[in-house]
């Protein structure tokens, strides 16, 4: 019965160990919020969005919006020897000008994100054309988080 009773306890043990692990690896490498996630479709939507009007040299009044978002895979990684978090998953467009056919279309996304200098700041990283092919150059960009606060235009 010694033997028994002993075993239980070493599984109640390893069952709390294991649990905490998984508890664990959600905490140090958590999700980003999805207003994060958000925003940096938005942003990069809205560089694409201002090429192409350039291009044809119009500016609609309602432009396209991200929307319904479901993320599929986050993982995390370093780049330039930062904890950078891989993002995946679909969205759709809502607004703009768009046909039902536009607006029911599944796209998807990838985007890195790394953490910024303060808790609630988050960079964009996207890769860029480097000199020589050994080495991936990246470019970081602060998102604009809908519903921050903006800067104050002084005057």
């Amino acid at each position: 019965m010694g033997i028994t009773a002993s075993m239980r306890s070493i599984r109640w043990v390893l069952m709390g160990m294991l649990c905490l692990s998984l508890l664990g690896c959600g905490l140090i490498n958590p999700r980003p919020p999805r207003a994060v996630v958000e925003g940096a479709i938005a942003q990069k939507l809205a560089q694409t969005q201002t090429v192409l009007y350039r291009q044809f040299s119009s500016a609609p009044t309602d432009r396209a919006a991200v929307g319904r978002i479901r993320i599929t895979d986050h993982h995390w990684s370093e780049i330039a020897r930062q904890p950078t978090v891989e993002v995946a998953g679909t969205y759709h467009l809502k607004g703009g000008n768009l046909t039902n056919a536009q607006r029911s279309q599944t796209r998807d996304f990838d985007i890195y994100l790394q953490r910024g200098a303060t808790k609630d700041q988050w960079l964009l990283l996207e890769p860029i054309s480097a000199q020589s092919e050994d080495a991936l150059q990246w470019q970081a960009t602060p998102l604009l988080i809908a519903g921050e606060d903006k800067p104050e235009n002084p005057g």
